[in-house]
């Protein structure tokens, strides 16, 4: 680095830090942000207590079974060993005061990294201005802010990393060879899609093997080929077990490719062969390994750039479904392609160095289709479009000056083009976390207030009851409420989740609960208007047939549909669980809301499963008898229990899941009221009243009418 470029390259790490450490200054206790962030805390306090060991299996997802952990441990365990050594500084809250800085740190080491590359590339103002616009870019900060400890970070950390260390390499920095290998490894110890990132290294080598037959000049592969037997050789260890095993492979497949096009090329060379060979020998190659691997080769593509999580995961949705295409975001991207395209014809002519062009050139393509096949993968796009940008504006200023008299309007133009995107940043930098202080305080509510499960810390064992939630919602409630829950993160539960809420029948949906072992139910308000979609998506069913929304004049109006109406999620939530005979309000949160025409509703509300009592009476056939409950929530709002029963052979038996004690501070008005109604004349007979007590409806006695009998088993 030049020296007189160290002080301009300091500001812009100290910029960019700044940046990604800004909301710590207004978010309080609520630090973390994102969903898998929360399991990431849950691993990382877990190797921080058992240093070096990680957490491999939990038995609190994917409840009663448990799952074995799938993601690669780096990232937690250099958070868990970091905390460890800060921690006889910071005590006991070493461990969240780390994650919540470390990727904010990641991000600043990403701008040195960044501007050593595009030094490499071009020359010191390319990089002091691409370090800049990194600092700066507001799909780098989304993924490297304060309060965001995922893998993320440290993932485009070292592909970064592994790109700049093939730079010195090609200009015969060998020294830099085994570091490339160590990254590499570093790199598939991190995330399990690093094989994604490491068909760089392949599509150069073959584009490079191309350009030499066409030259007929031989190129060196051996520092790639030490490189990758490098990180072989390091993944090795592990390289067969089910969280590396993919990662393993894919090394050796892409050395064996780098290796045949080595061997390709000295033929080519030799026999004086055309270019064509080269592509022609590897596209068999290539289809050997898809014949093998077929149908996972086919859930990977359609995963990556298929479209195969649309309307189930919103990250995973290609770029623009469902997504505004006029935003800063198309323009940064236009811009982007501009770059890139600039780039290529600088390669062409030779004023920019072939190979580290290619290799830069080849990192760009990469980045951006796997952006345009799920939009979670801006944040590495927005690591290699720094560095294109600050190209296309060093030539365009070149360009401008030499038009003297078009200066003023296009220097304005391009001012605009490059700070327009920079418009999401307060947008990003000021967002508030996923989770809003309703989730926070129920989630407390729920660790205080119901009994504890064990195993919490060493979860290796089934505890002895699980929370059936939204798969959103579950690394929330594990790290927060310390409860197991059914759906996480990771999708697991996540169909019998969906298929629990769209249930139209009690019946279903407690068989779903029993074969779960759930006894806790918590729901969002947005699930019903925001997340109905995926949760329809996920049994193929049509969100149509069960809400229509309207827009006019700007106001958005929600009509829910009968068979909305008809499922335990709108049973449970817009309901509070009326003529439902097992389930039972037990807490709500303290916000609430709706859409336009729509009842407010709390956003959080937790539910218990419960055996239920069984009211029973004697009434004529012709007859309906009716129970009803006034009670009070916890935070004191009047609601409505209903239930009913027809009558048979003269008696009737009504099954109820409130008693008129209260519990979890939901409260009765006073005991039950039993109507009897004549549905042909709607005539309402006397008033009868009988009062029900928790051991009743845990239990799941039978009351005769006041009377209490011995208790039976729930049917």
């Amino acid at each position: 680095m030049n020296r007189r470029d160290a002080p301009f390259l300091a500001i812009a790490v100290m910029l960019g830090l700044a940046i990604r450490l800004a909301p710590a200054l207004y978010r309080g206790d609520m630090i973390f942000d994102g969903y898998d962030e929360y399991y990431h805390l849950r691993r990382i306090f877990y190797t921080f207590h058992h240093f070096p060991h990680t957490l491999w299996f939990d038995s609190y997802i994917n409840y009663p079974h448990g799952l074995e952990i799938s993601w690669p441990p780096l990232f937690d365990i250099v958070v868990a060993a970091i905390a460890h050594v800060v921690a006889p500084v910071l005590g006991d809250g070493s461990v969240e005061t780390v994650a919540a800085v470390i990727s904010p740190i990641l991000g600043g080491i990403l701008v040195v990294v960044v501007y050593a590359i595009a030094r490499e590339v071009f020359d010191g103002r390319t990089a002091l201005i691409s370090a800049f616009l990194l600092a700066v870019c507001p799909y780098s900060v989304i993924r490297t802010s304060f309060g965001s400890p995922d893998h993320h970070g440290l993932e485009v950390l070292l592909f970064s990393v592994i790109v700049l260390l093939l730079l010195y390499t090609l200009r015969g920095g060998h020294i830099w060879i085994i570091s490339a290998g160590i990254a590499m490894a570093a790199l598939a110890y991190t995330w399990a899609g690093a094989p994604i990132y490491l068909l760089l290294i392949p599509s150069f080598a073959v584009l490079r093997a191309i350009l030499s037959i066409r030259d007929g000049s031989a190129f060196d592969y051996r520092p790639m080929l030490v490189s990758l037997a490098v990180a072989s050789a390091l993944v090795l260890p592990f390289g067969f077990s089910s969280w590396l095993h993919i990662s393993f492979l894919s090394i050796l497949i892409l050395t064996t490719v780098v290796l045949l096009t080595a061997i390709t090329e000295q033929l080519a060379l030799r026999k004086n062969l055309p270019w064509i060979v080269l592509p022609a020998s590897l596209t068999a190659f290539a289809l050997i390994i898809i014949f093998i691997n077929y149908s996972r080769l086919q859930s990977a593509i359609v995963y990556l750039v298929g479209g195969g999580m649309t309307g189930k995961i919103a990250e995973a949705e290609p770029l623009f479904v469902n997504t505004d295409p006029l935003t800063p975001l198309t323009l940064w991207l236009l811009l982007y392609i501009l770059g890139a395209a600039l780039l290529l014809y600088e390669i062409m002519g030779g004023s920019v160095k072939r190979d580290a062009g290619l290799l830069l050139l080849i990192w760009a393509v990469l980045a951006l289709a796997l952006t345009f096949g799920q939009k979670r993968f801006i944040y590495v796009s927005s690591t290699v479009g720094p560095i294109l940008m600050a190209l296309l504006l060093l030539r365009a200023i070149i360009w401008i000056r030499s038009y003297p008299s078009r200066r003023f309007i296009a220097g304005a133009a391009l001012a605009i083009m490059i700070a327009l995107p920079l418009t999401d940043l307060p947008v990003i930098v000021s967002s508030e976390p996923a989770i809003t202080q309703d989730w926070v305080e129920s989630l407390e509510w729920l660790r205080d207030n119901t009994p504890p499960t064990s195993y919490f810390e060493e979860p290796f064992q089934v505890p002895e009851y699980g929370v059936m939630c939204w798969w959103d919602y579950g690394n929330w409630i594990v790290y927060i409420g310390e409860r197991p829950v059914v759906a996480n993160n990771f999708q697991t539960g996540v169909v019998e989740g969906s298929r629990f809420f769209l249930s139209e029948n009690e019946e279903s949906a407690v068989k779903i609960l029993k074969e779960r072992r759930a006894r806790y139910v918590i729901t969002d308000l947005t699930m019903i208007y925001g997340k109905l979609q995926a949760i329809c998506s996920w049994l193929g069913e049509d969100p149509s047939k069960y809400q229509r929304i309207y827009t006019k004049d700007g106001v958005v109006t929600v009509h829910n549909l009968e068979r909305l109406n008809r499922t335990m999620l709108a049973g449970l939530h817009l309901d509070d669980c009326s003529y439902m005979e097992h389930f039972r309000l037990i807490h709500e949160s303290r916000s609430f809301a709706g859409p336009y025409g729509v009842r407010p509703a709390a956003m959080i509300k937790i539910f218990e499963h419960v055996p239920g009592a069984v009211i029973r009476g004697s009434a004529r056939d012709d007859r309906i008898v009716v129970a009803v409950l006034n009670l009070s929530s916890n935070l004191g709002r009047p609601f409505q229990y209903v239930n009913y029963a027809v009558p048979r052979n003269g008696s009737y038996e009504i099954r109820v899941p409130y008693s008129t004690e209260g519990a979890y501070g939901v409260k009765s008005a006073g005991p039950y009221q039993i109507v009897e109604i004549t549905p042909a004349t709607d005539g309402w007979g006397d008033v009868a009243f009988v009062n029900i007590t928790e051991e009743d409806v845990l239990d799941g006695r039978i009351v005769e009418l006041g009377t209490p009998v011995s208790a039976v088993p729930e049917p």
